[in-house]
């Protein structure tokens, strides 16, 4: 199976060529009164049935269908071939590699989380081709803005965002079904597995951490456990495998603060996660506060959520001191009084609303308020209630300080409405 690296783009053709049809979204644009290929997604999935559609706009063309291997191999290749009843001109490749990546279940990567691990492999576009223009698109299909929205809800049924603005000409996805990892439960003192897959024959399951490792023969989809007598060791490695290949993995480090959750992974009990959470103390992704901010204090917390949102994210712990001691939330007002308090605080003064979850955590009889930041692609400014300034701020080590002028123009490049093809 292929890992991360380079693949050469005719063994891609070949593969394309030897299947009797294949999956396909592409987006056309005119050109000098031709259809020009200018993104093409194929997914080499026979499970999946296809949702034929065709938006039909006068600059622009998105279709989804079903077509002949040969057929897609041959645009990949660079040959023109007709589509739907459309002259399809297809850009010659850049570059005889195509980039490859190897992916577990339950990865987003490029807006796409599966299940189930898949190998994608990207082939990039001439940056010297023409570009789709930016006017409105009002034809057969819904109506847009631009180009730009149109590919975004069309790929992936969601709002444009800078992950639009693609580079790539084609992306080729293979699903790995082998064996995947569809639920973690951790517990105290048990991990339980769920395993689904269609070739499971010889595949172990592998917990390993920096100590040990305990291994588990799989004789077939089902539930798989392991004991932890003295709860998830740090860094913890869950494996599925085969001999030297691996189906399917998980890992259990100090989590990524303020990213996407992972939907498989079941904390059964809090706890240890929090322990988790404070085990690398405060620092440029953890801020910790006794209790819900009042004053300066809620200025300071308010910027540091700005920070997070605008560069990679963030936690901000309620119910914690700054010695990393919990100490919980107090018991009036009520918890979700105190979260409604801070929500509304986010909501009044952090301009554009920041992609942002907030949730409680229990430990030891205590609950801690978690204010979970992700990374928002692009600046976001604290307005000071009095003045009504927006103020930008980052992220240095454990502190939260004004943004400088670079940064913020940075952050502006960034952002979706500055985005271009």
């Amino acid at each position: 199976m292929v890992n991360n690296g380079q693949t050469e783009t005719a063994a891609l053709v070949a593969m394309l060529s030897e299947r009797a049809a294949v999956n396909v979204r592409l987006a056309l644009v005119a050109h000098a009164q031709q259809w020009r290929l200018h993104h093409g997604q194929v997914a080499l999935d026979d499970d999946a049935p296809v949702k034929a559609r065709a938006w039909r706009y006068s600059t622009a063309t998105f279709l989804e269908l079903r077509l002949p291997g040969p057929t897609v191999a041959a645009l990949v290749r660079g040959d023109d071939q007709d589509v739907h009843g459309l002259h399809v001109v297809s850009p010659d490749l850049t570059s005889s590699t195509a980039s490859t990546y190897r992916l577990r279940g339950q990865e987003e990567w490029d807006r796409v989380t599966t299940p189930w691990p898949r190998t994608e492999w990207t082939v990039n576009r001439d940056i010297n081709a023409p570009q789709p223009g930016h006017g409105l698109l009002v034809g057969d299909g819904p109506s847009f803005l631009n180009f730009d929205q149109a590919l975004s809800a069309f790929l992936h049924q969601r709002p444009h965002d800078n992950n639009a603005g693609r580079s790539d000409l084609w992306r080729i996805v293979q699903p790995q079904r082998a064996g995947w990892l569809s639920q973690i439960t951790i517990g105290p003192d048990l991990l339980t597995a769920v395993v689904d897959g269609d070739a499971l024959d010889g595949a172990v399951l592998e917990l390993s951490w920096a100590a040990d490792n305990q291994l588990h023969s799989v004789d077939g989809a089902g539930t798989y456990c392991f004991p932890l007598p003295h709860g998830l060791a740090h860094d913890s490695l869950l494996m599925l495998r085969r001999e030297d290949e691996w189906l399917d993995w998980r890992s259990f480090p100090a989590p990524a603060y303020g990213r996407a959750r992972d939907a498989s992974v079941v904390w059964e009990q809090p706890g240890p996660e929090l322990d988790i959470l404070l085990a690398n103390g405060e620092g440029k992704h953890l801020e910790c506060k006794q209790e819900v901010p009042e004053g300066d204090s809620r200025k300071k917390m308010l910027k540091t959520i700005a920070a997070f949102a605008s560069q990679d994210g963030g936690t901000v712990l309620i119910g914690v001191r700054d010695d990393l001691q919990i100490v919980g939330l107090p018991e009036k007002p009520t918890v979700d009084k105190q979260e409604l308090q801070v929500v509304g605080m986010i909501r009044d003064s952090v301009e554009p609303a920041p992609p942002y979850e907030s949730r409680v955590i229990e430990h030891d009889g205590k609950k801690v308020l978690a204010i979970e930041v992700s990374g928002g692609g692009q600046m976001y400014a604290y307005r000071d209630r009095d003045s009504q300034r927006p103020e930008f701020y980052v992220r240095v080590g454990p502190n939260t300080v004004p943004a400088r002028h670079h940064e913020i123009a940075a952050g502006f490049r960034q952002a979706p409405t500055a985005t271009t093809f």
